[in-house]
């Protein structure tokens, strides 16, 4: 099929796990999620064990740290050839995989298709077709491109936003979804919900999905953005740039590293929920963190108070900002009386960072949920932040307004209901080896 590159992806080829493969111990959640939950994470490898999972061939971003971390890096690459050669993922014929994600009474649709890495850039002053929309950190690239350089296989978690009012791209394939051969329908671990996969590689299917894709609204040039897995495809931008730049123009053009497997949501689906992502202190004196705090935005011009009190999530509407924040033995507010940015956590992120280069042994970490957030924000030598959810429907017109968000400003739904590894596609060549001939008799 000729590919869109005005419209930034082409029809993949995807890697799904064989028949005899036990999916609901091969997806496994998102690597970025459960970062200060390491009980998360050896439950899952409890449950996992031995059997063929992407647990084996991903690393979750909890040992990242670790000493051993380019031994497990080397081992789960040598992993993805294994299951390449034993079968264990086996390649579709070109096309879309529409999926259902049923998860708290929701049902969230989507598409996967390969973005053209052509048509990114997280340096939005470009215009970029497909646009990061919070700000990508460069330190946190190299540790994730030595990942994916080299590796055989790519597993999305990147989800894409696009802004589809009428429900165009999705909505005729989800319609006609009993139609369309089913590839997986299971309950994946650790609470994760439901998930189901169907396949779309009819001709007039995937035709006038494309003329749906063609026919969406742009803002700035902006066609898709990033709802979860910033880094990720900022990573796989590098890891194409670096590659890129070793080959003829001819090459170029169908490399699979020019290209990165997302799943598309549409902005308008019931489903998509944006919840906030608080923030948690790791080894700070509390009181004398908020007062850090208080200070600095006063320094930069805000009128900016401290408020102590008993706890509460619940934020005043009246112009101000109010950021409440928890620890084990207090609570209260920092108020902003002047703000600038159209969102609390603008006003406050850069200085969340400068406390944290300027107190070493501190760790700040992003939240995921109110659970996670009152459980650790209360442990001693913690302290939490907590922050509301933005408006989606605003949010195509904010990204245009503000360029990129701080980081870590939203999350499409709770931890439990980001993407799990399931799909994959490949990124190298490879070719299974052949069995050695039998010696000719004499």
């Amino acid at each position: 099929m000729e590919e869109k590159k005005e419209q930034g992806f082409k029809i993949p080829r995807v890697l799904l796990p064989a028949e005899n493969v036990n999916l609901a111990k091969w997806a496994c959640i998102a690597c970025d999620q459960f970062t200060s939950q390491p009980d998360y994470w050896k439950s899952v490898e409890r449950l996992v064990g031995n059997a063929p999972s992407t647990l084996h061939i991903t690393l979750p971003e909890i040992y990242l740290e670790d000493e051993q971390v380019g031994d497990h890096i080397a081992e789960m690459k040598e992993t993805m050839r294994a299951y390449l050669e034993d079968g264990v993922l086996q390649e579709l014929p070109e096309g879309v995989i529409l999926t259902e994600r049923h998860i708290g009474g929701k049902v969230r649709k989507g598409i996967l298709l390969a973005m053209d890495l052509e048509q990114y850039d997280y340096r939005i002053e470009n215009r970029p077709l497909l646009r990061a929309t919070e700000q990508t950190v460069l330190s946190r690239i190299p540790p994730r491109a030595e990942i994916r350089r080299g590796a055989a296989v790519e597993l999305p978690h990147v989800m894409l936003l696009m802004d589809d009012e009428q429900d165009s791209v999705i909505g005729p394939l989800h319609t006609q979804r009993n139609s369309l051969p089913k590839l997986y329908d299971f309950d994946l671990m650790m609470d994760g919900g439901r998930i189901e996969g169907w396949f779309v590689d009819q001709p007039k299917l995937l035709a006038d999905l494309e003329a749906a894709l063609a026919k969406l609204p742009r803002r700035d040039n902006m066609m898709f953005c990033v709802g979860d897995g910033n880094h990720s495809l900022a990573t796989a931008k590098t890891i194409w740039e670096e590659t890129k730049a070793m080959l003829p123009a001819e090459e170029q053009k169908d490399h699979p590293l020019r290209y990165a497997l997302c799943e598309i949501i549409n902005l308008r689906d019931p489903a998509v929920e944006f919840m906030p992502i608080h923030r948690v202190m790791f080894g700070v004196n509390a009181a004398g963190c908020v007062q850090y705090l208080v200070e600095r935005l006063r320094e930069k011009g805000k009128k900016a108070k401290l408020v102590f009190g008993r706890w509460r999530s619940e934020i005043e509407h009246d112009g101000t900002y109010q950021i409440p924040f928890l620890y084990h033995d207090g609570a209260g507010r920092i108020i902003i009386e002047n703000p600038e940015h159209p969102l609390a956590v603008g006003e406050i992120q850069e200085i969340f960072e400068e406390y944290i280069r300027e107190n070493p042994s501190a760790k700040l970490d992003y939240i995921h949920g109110d659970e996670a957030f009152m459980e650790l924000s209360r442990q001693y030598d913690n302290i939490g932040f907590y922050f509301e959810a933005m408006e989606k429907t605003e949010f195509f017109d904010l990204i245009v307004k503000c360029g990129v968000l701080p980081k870590k400003t939203f999350s499409l739904g709770e931890a439990e209901e980001k993407r799990y590894y399931l799909e994959g596609r490949l990124i190298a060549p490879y070719a299974k080896e052949e069995e050695p001939a039998a010696p000719e008799e004499e």
